[in-house]
Protein backbone atom coordinates (compact mmCIF):
# COMPACT_ATOMS: atom_id res chain seq x y z
CA UNK A 1 0.00 0.00 0.00
CA UNK A 2 1.23 3.03 -0.94
CA UNK A 3 1.03 6.04 1.36
CA UNK A 4 0.84 9.74 0.11
CA UNK A 5 2.40 12.68 2.67
CA UNK A 6 -0.17 15.46 2.10
CA UNK A 7 0.62 17.94 4.84
CA UNK A 8 3.29 19.29 2.49
CA UNK A 9 1.33 20.54 -0.10
CA UNK A 10 -1.27 21.94 2.09
CA UNK A 11 1.02 23.87 3.92
CA UNK A 12 2.02 25.26 -0.08
CA UNK A 13 -1.23 25.75 -0.30
CA UNK A 14 -1.35 27.74 2.57
CA UNK A 15 1.67 30.11 2.21
CA UNK A 16 0.76 30.45 -1.15
CA UNK A 17 -2.64 32.01 0.07
CA UNK A 18 -1.36 34.25 2.74
CA UNK A 19 1.25 35.41 0.17
CA UNK A 20 -1.45 36.69 -2.07
CA UNK A 21 -3.70 38.16 1.08
CA UNK A 22 -0.43 40.08 2.28
CA UNK A 23 0.07 41.35 -1.33
CA UNK A 24 -3.84 42.14 -1.61
CA UNK A 25 -3.12 44.09 1.83
CA UNK A 26 -0.20 45.81 0.21
CA UNK A 27 -1.71 47.12 -2.90
CA UNK A 28 -5.10 48.04 -1.78
CA UNK A 29 -2.56 50.55 0.85
CA UNK A 30 -0.33 51.81 -2.29
CA UNK A 31 -4.13 52.70 -4.04
CA UNK A 32 -5.49 54.37 -1.00
CA UNK A 33 -2.02 56.40 -0.65
CA UNK A 34 -2.46 56.99 -4.26
CA UNK A 35 -5.90 57.75 -3.82
CA UNK A 36 -4.65 60.50 -1.17
CA UNK A 37 -1.83 61.98 -2.45
CA UNK A 38 -3.35 62.75 -6.54
CA UNK A 39 -5.66 64.92 -5.20
CA UNK A 40 -3.43 66.50 -2.55
CA UNK A 41 -0.49 67.49 -5.80
CA UNK A 42 -3.42 68.35 -7.76
CA UNK A 43 -4.71 71.16 -5.13
CA UNK A 44 -1.04 71.91 -4.22
CA UNK A 45 -0.17 73.05 -7.93
CA UNK A 46 -3.36 74.67 -7.82
CA UNK A 47 -2.78 76.74 -5.09
CA UNK A 48 0.65 77.67 -6.27
CA UNK A 49 -0.99 79.11 -9.73
CA UNK A 50 -3.38 81.00 -7.73
CA UNK A 51 -0.43 82.48 -5.52
CA UNK A 52 1.72 83.27 -8.86
CA UNK A 53 -1.40 85.02 -9.93
CA UNK A 54 -2.25 86.65 -6.98
CA UNK A 55 1.66 88.12 -7.09
CA UNK A 56 1.00 89.80 -10.37
CA UNK A 57 -1.57 91.20 -9.59
CA UNK A 58 -0.57 92.74 -6.84
CA UNK A 59 2.30 94.10 -8.59
CA UNK A 60 0.14 95.18 -11.66
CA UNK A 61 -2.05 97.07 -8.51
CA UNK A 62 1.42 98.55 -7.80
CA UNK A 63 2.13 99.80 -11.14
CA UNK A 64 -1.21 101.82 -11.34
CA UNK A 65 -0.98 103.37 -7.81
CA UNK A 66 2.43 104.35 -8.48
CA UNK A 67 0.93 106.12 -12.19
CA UNK A 68 -2.50 106.99 -10.22
CA UNK A 69 0.08 109.12 -7.64
CA UNK A 70 2.02 110.82 -10.54
CA UNK A 71 -1.26 111.70 -12.07
CA UNK A 72 -2.64 113.48 -8.94
CA UNK A 73 0.66 114.99 -8.40
CA UNK A 74 0.61 116.40 -12.12
CA UNK A 75 -3.15 117.67 -11.48
CA UNK A 76 -2.24 119.25 -8.43
CA UNK A 77 0.87 120.50 -9.70
CA UNK A 78 -1.45 122.24 -12.59
CA UNK A 79 -3.89 123.65 -10.61
CA UNK A 80 -1.15 125.17 -8.32
CA UNK A 81 0.26 127.08 -11.28
CA UNK A 82 -3.42 127.92 -12.46
CA UNK A 83 -3.82 129.63 -9.18
CA UNK A 84 -0.06 131.20 -9.46
CA UNK A 85 -0.89 132.61 -12.90
CA UNK A 86 -4.69 133.72 -11.37
CA UNK A 87 -3.44 135.77 -8.51
CA UNK A 88 -0.89 137.16 -10.98
CA UNK A 89 -3.61 138.22 -13.69
CA UNK A 90 -5.73 139.59 -10.45
CA UNK A 91 -2.79 141.82 -9.28
CA UNK A 92 -1.77 143.15 -12.46
CA UNK A 93 -5.79 144.13 -13.22
CA UNK A 94 -5.72 145.70 -9.62
CA UNK A 95 -2.97 147.67 -10.43
CA UNK A 96 -3.96 149.36 -12.91
CA UNK A 97 -7.94 149.55 -11.11
CA UNK A 98 -8.28 152.89 -9.13
CA UNK A 99 -6.81 154.29 -12.57
CA UNK A 100 -9.33 152.90 -14.72
CA UNK A 101 -11.99 153.95 -11.72
CA UNK A 102 -11.18 156.93 -11.85
CA UNK A 103 -11.06 157.36 -15.98
CA UNK A 104 -14.64 155.73 -15.54
CA UNK A 105 -16.29 158.10 -13.18
CA UNK A 106 -15.14 161.06 -15.25
CA UNK A 107 -16.35 159.43 -18.61
CA UNK A 108 -19.83 158.81 -16.68
CA UNK A 109 -20.01 162.53 -15.31
CA UNK A 110 -22.57 164.50 -17.16
CA UNK A 111 -22.32 168.14 -18.08
CA UNK A 112 -24.20 170.10 -15.12
CA UNK A 113 -23.24 167.82 -12.50
CA UNK A 114 -20.58 168.49 -10.21
CA UNK A 115 -18.82 165.50 -7.65
CA UNK A 116 -18.21 167.09 -4.01
CA UNK A 117 -16.49 164.07 -2.61
CA UNK A 118 -15.92 160.90 -3.63
CA UNK A 119 -14.96 158.28 -0.84
CA UNK A 120 -13.91 154.41 -1.34
CA UNK A 121 -13.65 151.77 1.85
CA UNK A 122 -13.58 148.37 1.21
CA UNK A 123 -15.03 148.98 -2.48
CA UNK A 124 -17.87 150.89 -0.67
CA UNK A 125 -17.71 154.38 -2.41
CA UNK A 126 -19.98 157.30 -1.82
CA UNK A 127 -20.39 159.66 -4.59
CA UNK A 128 -21.53 162.94 -2.91
CA UNK A 129 -22.18 165.75 -5.61
CA UNK A 130 -25.23 168.77 -7.24
CA UNK A 131 -26.69 168.31 -10.16
CA UNK A 132 -28.73 170.96 -12.43
CA UNK A 133 -31.51 168.47 -11.78
CA UNK A 134 -32.62 164.80 -11.18
CA UNK A 135 -32.56 164.08 -14.85
CA UNK A 136 -28.74 165.01 -14.60
CA UNK A 137 -28.40 162.75 -11.63
CA UNK A 138 -30.24 159.90 -13.06
CA UNK A 139 -28.25 160.17 -16.61
CA UNK A 140 -24.86 160.05 -14.35
CA UNK A 141 -26.82 156.82 -12.51
CA UNK A 142 -26.69 154.86 -15.96
CA UNK A 143 -23.99 156.00 -16.90
CA UNK A 144 -22.35 154.34 -14.03
CA UNK A 145 -23.97 151.08 -13.99
CA UNK A 146 -22.67 151.15 -17.61
CA UNK A 147 -19.13 150.85 -16.22
CA UNK A 148 -17.70 147.47 -15.55
CA UNK A 149 -16.45 149.40 -12.31
CA UNK A 150 -19.32 150.17 -10.69
CA UNK A 151 -22.49 148.42 -9.92
CA UNK A 152 -25.29 148.33 -7.44
CA UNK A 153 -25.43 152.03 -8.06
CA UNK A 154 -28.38 153.15 -5.23
CA UNK A 155 -29.46 156.64 -4.87
CA UNK A 156 -29.72 156.90 -1.25
CA UNK A 157 -30.56 160.97 -0.80
CA UNK A 158 -31.21 164.05 -2.92
CA UNK A 159 -32.41 167.21 -1.68
CA UNK A 160 -33.10 170.61 -3.26
CA UNK A 161 -30.23 173.43 -2.27
CA UNK A 162 -28.87 176.32 -2.78
CA UNK A 163 -25.20 176.85 -4.30
CA UNK A 164 -24.18 180.38 -2.72
CA UNK A 165 -20.82 180.62 -2.33
CA UNK A 166 -20.28 176.78 -2.25
CA UNK A 167 -21.63 176.43 -6.07
CA UNK A 168 -19.67 177.18 -9.16
CA UNK A 169 -19.18 180.68 -9.88
CA UNK A 170 -21.90 180.54 -12.62
CA UNK A 171 -24.66 179.67 -10.67
CA UNK A 172 -23.62 181.02 -7.37
CA UNK A 173 -27.32 181.49 -5.99
CA UNK A 174 -29.37 179.11 -7.91
CA UNK A 175 -31.37 176.01 -6.73
CA UNK A 176 -29.77 173.09 -7.19
CA UNK A 177 -30.00 169.05 -6.36
CA UNK A 178 -27.56 167.63 -3.78
CA UNK A 179 -27.31 164.54 -3.94
CA UNK A 180 -25.54 161.16 -2.73
CA UNK A 181 -24.93 158.07 -4.47
CA UNK A 182 -23.52 154.57 -2.87
CA UNK A 183 -22.23 152.06 -5.00
CA UNK A 184 -19.99 148.70 -5.38
CA UNK A 185 -16.59 149.19 -7.03
CA UNK A 186 -14.84 146.42 -8.78
CA UNK A 187 -11.32 147.12 -9.44
CA UNK A 188 -10.67 144.22 -11.64
CA UNK A 189 -13.75 145.93 -14.17
CA UNK A 190 -15.95 143.15 -14.22
CA UNK A 191 -19.24 143.84 -12.47
CA UNK A 192 -18.95 142.61 -9.45
CA UNK A 193 -19.31 139.16 -11.05
CA UNK A 194 -16.09 138.12 -9.46
CA UNK A 195 -16.11 136.07 -6.18
CA UNK A 196 -14.71 138.15 -3.09
CA UNK A 197 -14.71 141.70 -2.13
CA UNK A 198 -12.18 143.76 -4.15
CA UNK A 199 -9.25 145.17 -1.94
CA UNK A 200 -7.39 147.25 -4.01
CA UNK A 201 -7.45 151.30 -4.07
CA UNK A 202 -9.58 150.84 -0.83
CA UNK A 203 -9.49 154.06 1.33
CA UNK A 204 -9.17 156.32 -1.86
CA UNK A 205 -11.04 159.94 -1.48
CA UNK A 206 -10.83 162.98 -3.32
CA UNK A 207 -12.35 165.68 -3.34
CA UNK A 208 -13.08 168.67 -5.95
Amino acid sequence: MIRVNLLGVRDARQAVGRRRQVAVVVLSLLLALLMMTVPFSLQRHRLNRLDAEVAALQAEIATLNERAKEVRDLDKKRLDLEAKLKIITDLKQKRVGPVRVLEDLGGATPEKLWLVEFTDVGGAATLTGMALDNQTIATFMRHLLASDYFYEVDLVETAQTDVARAGPAPLAGTGLKRFIIKARLDYLGRGGKSAGPPTAGGGAKTGA
